[in-house]
């Protein structure tokens, strides 16, 4: 299993050996134990640009989420024995996330985590803008995982 964490911001105090546990115990609750999953700490303005980038958005979101396998829409995947699945590439944005938290009585460190959770599945095909029950789907997954993390 490969995680790679990248933290390129300074307005949250983030616990790599932390983050890193708890998306080592995501993928092994997923059955993920082969998988590399890359992860950028980001703040606004670079959350922004990739945003406008790559979905025409020109605003700061709290996660985005680039899946490398299109779950049969796309590229088939490439399957080579011995190598790690590779699921894709998370960006979560501190800066935003410090701001939803308090509204939603959460701390930024518990929104960091709900917002990973929600890029991995992500990640793995689950897509709540397809409509009310693939968002129903993604919450309760989300919220299954969230238990097992013990927040």
């Amino acid at each position: 299993m490969a995680v790679h964490l990248s933290n390129r911001q300074k307005a949250l105090l983030l616990d790599r050996a932390k983050f890193r546990r708890r998306l080592v115990r995501l993928l092994k609750i997923l059955d993920l134990t082969g998988a590399e999953v890359s992860v950028s700490v980001v703040g606004d303005a670079e959350i922004r640009r990739i945003n406008r980038e790559y979905r025409g958005v020109d605003t700061p979101t709290n996660v985005l989420a680039f899946a490398l396998e299109e779950n049969g829409e796309g590229w088939p995947t490439l399957e080579i024995r011995g190598a790690p699945r590779v699921l894709g590439d998370i960006v979560l944005s501190a800066d935003t996330i410090i701001r939803e938290a308090p509204p939603l009585g959460y701390t930024a460190e518990e929104m960091l985590f709900f917002y990973l959770i929600h890029g991995l599945l992500h990640l793995l095909g689950y897509d709540h803008e397809r409509g009310p029950a693939e968002a129903a789907r993604q919450e309760a997954e989300t919220d299954r995982l969230w238990q097992l993390l013990d927040i």
